[in-house]
C-alpha cells in the first residue's frame, strides 16, 4: 500500500483503538451488576445485558467526538429500540446510570439515544460494532470482547478488539480484574498488540504452521455431545489437536498473537448467515498478522451485503500454510454428509 494510503488509515485506526479502550473498563465494572440486573433474552435466545447497551454508547460517543462531521455511520448489534423492546426498567435504569457516569450528564432520552449511531448512506464506509461479543462468556465470568471495525466496500479496513479479561500473549487464563489486552489492525498497515493503557507492545506476525500440533481456539458449545465430529477426526489426522475453549472474537486475538493456529466457524443452515460484527474486526486483525482468513468454501470474506454475510458460508482463520488442508477437510465432510 502506498505511504499516503497508510497515513490515511492511521486516524481511523487510532479512533478504533480509543473507542474500544474506553469501553473496556466499563465492561469489567458492569460484570458485577449481573446478579442484581440479569440479562434479557433476545428473540433468538441469546442474552443481552445492560453492559452491552452501555458499552456501545461509549464506543459511539468516542467515534462521534472524533468524527470530522459528527456523524457515525454504524451497523451495530444493539440499538436504543432493542433496549426499549426489552421492557426491562431495571436494565434501562442501569444503562442510563452507566452512560451518565461514563459520558457525563444527559437526560434519560439522550442517554438511551447515545446507543445509536447514524444510518449509513449508500456507498459510504461505516463502522460495525459488537459491544460485548461473547455475552454468554461475559455472564459466566469467562472471556468476552469489545469489537469494532470500519467497513469499506466489501472488506474490513480497520479493526480493534478489546479483551478486558485477557492476559498477555502466552497467558490463556481469565483475569476478571484486568487490565486486559487490546488488538488492532488496519489494512496494509499491520496488526498490533496493545496493553490496557493503549501502549503498543509489539507488531503481530504469525509464524508458518508446523504440523506438530493443531492449536484450535473453539467456541464453548454447551449443547455439544462429547463424541468427536467427522471434522474433528479429519483435523486430528493433520496433527494432534490442542484445544482451547473460549467465547467471542478473543479467539481471533489468540490466533493473531500466536496462541492458536485455527479459528473455525462451520457453515450454518441454509439461509442462516454470520453477522458482520462477529467477524469483521477479527478478520482484519488476523489477516494483517499473516493468517489466512476465508470462508469455509475458500472464498474471500465479503462485508458488503448488509448486517449479514450473505455471500459467505462459514469462516476459516488459519495460520500460514494450514488453511488449504482445513478447507479440504471441510469439503470432504460435506461430501460425506451429502452422500446417501
Amino acid at each position: 500500500m502506498p505511504t499516503n494510503d497508510v497515513n490515511a488509515r492511521m486516524p481511523d485506526l487510532r479512533r478504533a483503538i480509543d473507542a474500544v479502550a474506553a469501553a473496556m473498563p466499563l465492561v469489567r465494572l458492569m460484570g458485577a451488576t449481573l446478579r442484581d440486573v440479569p440479562p434479557v433474552e433476545k428473540g433468538d435466545g441469546s442474552p443481552v445485558t445492560a453492559a452491552d447497551f452501555a458499552a456501545q454508547a461509549v464506543v459511539v460517543d468516542v467515534l462521534r467526538r472524533t468524527s470530522p462531521d459528527g456523524r457515525v455511520p454504524l451497523v451495530g448489534e444493539e440499538s436504543a429500540a432493542g433496549l426499549a423492546s426489552a421492557r426491562r426498567p431495571d436494565v434501562e435504569r442501569l444503562v442510563v446510570d452507566a452512560v451518565r457516569a461514563t459520558l457525563g450528564w444527559r437526560d434519560r432520552a439522550a442517554a438511551i439515544a447515545a446507543v445509536d449511531g447514524d444510518a449509513p448512506r449508500a456507498g459510504e464506509p461505516f463502522w460495525t460494532v459488537d459491544p460485548i461479543d461473547g455475552t454468554k462468556g461475559f455472564v459466566l465470568g469467562e472471556q468476552c470482547s469489545v469489537c469494532l471495525a470500519l467497513i469499506e466496500g466489501a472488506r474490513a479496513a480497520v479493526g480493534a478488539i478489546g479483551c478486558p479479561r485477557m492476559g498477555p500473549a502466552g497467558d490463556l487464563g481469565v483475569h476478571l480484574g484486568g487490565p486486559g489486552a487490546l488488538y488492532a489492525a488496519a489494512a496494509g498497515v499491520g496488526a498490533f498488540e496493545l496493553d490496557g493503557a493503549r501502549r503498543v507492545l509489539r507488531r503481530l506476525v504469525q509464524a508458518e504452521w508446523r504440523a506438530t500440533s493443531l492449536r484450535w481456539a473453539r467456541s464453548h458449545n454447551r449443547s455439544a455431545v462429547p463424541a468427536p465430529s467427522r471434522l474433528e477426526r479429519r483435523l486430528a489426522a493433520l496433527a494432534p489437536i490442542d484445544e482451547t475453549r473460549l467465547d467471542s472474537q478473543c479467539k481471533y486475538a489468540f490466533a493473531a498473537r500466536g496462541d492458536a493456529d485455527l479459528v473455525l466457524r462451520m457453515p450454518r443452515a441454509v439461509g442462516v448467515h454470520e453477522s458482520i460484527w462477529d467477524h469483521a474486526p477479527g478478520a482484519v486483525i488476523a489477516a494483517e498478522a499473516g493468517l489466512t482468513v476465508l470462508d469455509a468454501e475458500g472464498a474471500p470474506l465479503d462485508f458488503s451485503t448488509g448486517a449479514q454475510m450473505r455471500a459467505n458460508r462459514g469462516i476459516v482463520c488459519a495460520a500460514p500454510g494450514l488453511a488449504p488442508a482445513v478447507i479440504d477437510a471441510i469439503r470432504a465432510v460435506r461430501r460425506e454428509e451429502d452422500s446417501p
